[in-house]
């Protein structure tokens, strides 16, 4: 029983000595490398080169080295009768929150103006609500969304959280379904996009929803890139509809030099460092899961197909 592994940025050394701590064995093949590709089980990988999967006739699971899988599944060529095993990882969580919590702040207490007026030499006061008062909305109740829900409600905001299905978080009002999105968009003077990127939710925050949201709301996008609507979140903050946002993730990355974000005053770009893979932690989770597999079980969590996620 072999293992593939692809991650162009790893550490070699960190997921060699997790795979041996569980107990996977040693025959670890890379995609240069394969050896004979019918002794391969299992994919451990980020960002394979198209096609590459496919190469391997006997692959019982893929082990995707990040929460998203898109990375696999967009490629036309992947072998989609293989389950996908997402990459749970207490440090991923705790590295969203803090990145969503920072912008939730950054713009609640008005601190994109401050930066603004620094540049100009300005000495001005901006007065904010109390947090109280200012509506949160969360789309996407997966690992992440849920801390981030009860992280962002410990600090007094109120916080609305909506997935497709219901949920439940004590002191958060979560909604669910089509029925309901109009009112969570409403009530966002801050709106928190942590959706995975499914056909379902290509191009989810267009024109119509960025509308909807209040005056002088803000946008946080750390889900997917292709969940916004490019030209109708410029548009909307050209015309002040929505104040400012923090985008960490982008329909091309890394963000093509002549993208309008990069000069928008009112636009936040970071690149794609909202909860970058934590090595240690996730070659933990994943190698546990492989020798769960080895060992006769079903890792987890599993993708659901249907879902994307």
């Amino acid at each position: 029983m072999a293992i593939l592994f692809h991650w162009n940025s790893a550490t070699p050394e960190i997921w060699h000595s997790a795979f041996a701590a569980a107990g996977c064995g040693s025959d670890i093949r890379s995609i240069a490398d394969p050896g004979n590709v019918a002794e391969v089980e299992y994919a451990v990988v980020w960002a394979p080169p198209a096609g590459a999967l496919k190469a391997f006739p006997s692959l019982r699971y893929i082990y995707s080295i990040g929460a998203g899988v898109t990375h696999v599944t967009f490629d036309p060529e992947w072998p989609s009768h293989v389950p996908i095993v997402r990459l749970q990882d207490r440090m991923l969580v705790l590295d969203m929150s803090c990145h969503v919590i920072h912008w939730v702040l950054h713009f609640h207490r008005f601190y994109a103006r401050y930066a603004r007026q620094q540049d100009q030499g300005v000495w001005l006061h901006h007065r904010y609500p109390e947090n109280a008062e200012r509506r949160v909305s969360v789309l996407g109740l997966g690992q992440t969304g849920k801390d981030a829900c009860i992280r962002l409600r410990d600090l007094g905001f109120p916080v609305t959280g909506w997935a497709r299905s219901p949920k439940r978080i004590e002191g958060v009002r979560c909604l669910h379904g089509n029925e309901a999105f109009d009112t969570v968009v409403r009530d966002a003077d801050i709106l928190v996009n942590l959706l995975p990127l499914t056909y379902a939710t290509a191009n989810i925050l267009d024109a119509s929803v960025l509308e909807r949201m209040p005056k002088g709301s803000f946008l946080i996008n750390c889900g997917r890139g292709g969940s916004v609507d490019d030209r109708a979140l410029l548009n909307a903050l050209d015309d002040g509809h929505v104040e400012c946002a923090a985008l960490d993730v982008f329909r091309e990355e890394p963000l093509p030099a002549d993208s309008a974000f990069w000069a928008h005053p009112g636009v936040f770009v970071t690149p794609h460092t909202a909860a970058p893979t934590n090595e240690r932690s996730a070659a933990e989770f994943i190698a546990t899961q492989v020798k769960v597999a080895m060992d006769g079980g079903r890792p987890a969590p599993i993708v659901d197909p249907e879902r994307g996620y």
